[in-house]
């Protein structure tokens, strides 16, 4: 077992008052209750994929097309293209 010793400033000492006095643990118990739910939030950021991440952002489904785009792409961008160079 590895022993942590770190210095906390006051805000971090009196928060960790709170949740000992509400919660009964000790400071090891809540040390290590802290540590496992970072990790757990790390690992589910991780795992999210682009696509994940592309809809959470909003950037997926912000614009509307043809239905029928991915038959005709060729003839909206000639379409795209004459608008531009009138």
């Amino acid at each position: 077992m590895s022993q942590i010793n770190t210095p906390i400033d006051l805000e971090t000492t009196d928060k960790l008052a709170y949740v000992q006095q509400l919660t009964n643990q000790s400071l090891s118990d809540i040390r290590q209750s802290a540590i496992n739910d970072y990790y757990q939030k790390l690992k589910h950021n991780q795992k999210k994929n682009a696509f994940k991440l592309l809809e959470e952002s909003g950037f997926i489904g912000c614009c509307s097309v043809e239905s029928d785009l991915s038959i005709n792409y060729k003839q909206v961008i000639a379409t795209d293209q004459n608008l531009f160079q009138n």
